[in-house]
């Protein structure tokens, strides 16, 4: 089972972590760097080599996770698990990581090396992310569509308050702050252990707003039984058939 994880993006830390990748010494002020031989791997990655891209997107995730909290979730969390099962109209917010590694000074044959989305048969890696000037949206999104995330979750079988109240949190954070969202894969472990000093967020009812808490579970509710009325009448209003017949009058 592969844990996905999604990381407000301090740009800092990117353009940062993206000198690093092009030869900068990373100070000493908390960022490190990730496992592996960056130099090598952006060389490889120029070269069109996926498997090193990848490694690059990965060690970006790592850095995001010591500078901003981590929220992440075992199962049907994530911006391309929401975009491909749940609400496909966040799909037109995500932009692939080569943009934002590229806006950070990667050189764009490396970063076009790097896959446009998560992929569950690719292991440790970064995937796409949403831009801040887009968070507002993001969190619109989430807001107006929660109704049908929520019964696209159940009959998937996952659990809204869980998947969709991370979710909600995640990018609530993001737009309050100023920041993007990037999502990666197997960061952390699946009791969120993995990231040492870092803030890592698990689902948690109760630190949800009451409000919110009350919509999930209000739309998790089975559909209220026709009333007596409504039985006889059906929705629009004419007497119900009898047999499979209408009533004379009615044709």
């Amino acid at each position: 089972m592969h844990i996905v994880s999604l990381h407000p993006i301090d740009f800092e830390t990117v353009r940062r972590y993206v000198a690093a990748l092009n030869g900068a010494t990373i100070d000493p002020s908390g960022l490190e760097a990730p496992p592996g031989n960056l130099s090598e791997d952006t060389a490889r990655a120029r070269n069109g080599d996926e498997r090193a891209a990848i490694r690059l997107t990965y060690g970006l995730a790592l850095a995001l996770g010591q500078a901003t909290p981590v929220f992440t979730c075992q199962d049907a969390f994530g911006l391309s698990f929401w975009e491909a099962q749940v609400d496909r109209p966040l799909g037109m917010l995500m932009r692939p990581p080569a943009r934002l590694f590229m806006d950070a000074g990667l050189d764009a044959a490396a970063a076009r090396a790097m896959p446009t989305r998560l992929d569950l048969q690719l292991g440790m890696m970064g995937g796409a992310y949403i831009p801040d000037r887009l968070a507002e949206q993001a969190h619109q999104l989430l807001d107006d569509h929660m109704e049908r995330s929520v019964k696209r979750l159940m009959a998937a079988e996952y659990d809204p308050m869980a998947s969709l109240g991370l979710m909600y949190e995640a990018v609530s954070y993001a737009r309050e702050h100023g920041f993007g969202l990037y999502e990666a894969m197997d960061v952390t472990g699946p009791d969120g252990e993995g990231l040492p000093g870092s803030t890592v967020l698990r689902p948690d009812r109760k630190r949800l707003d009451r409000d919110l808490v009350q919509r999930i579970a209000g739309y998790q509710k089975p559909p209220k039984p026709p009333g007596l009325i409504q039985r006889m009448f059906g929705r629009s209003g004419s007497p119900a058939s009898v047999n499979g017949h209408l009533p004379e009058g009615d044709s």
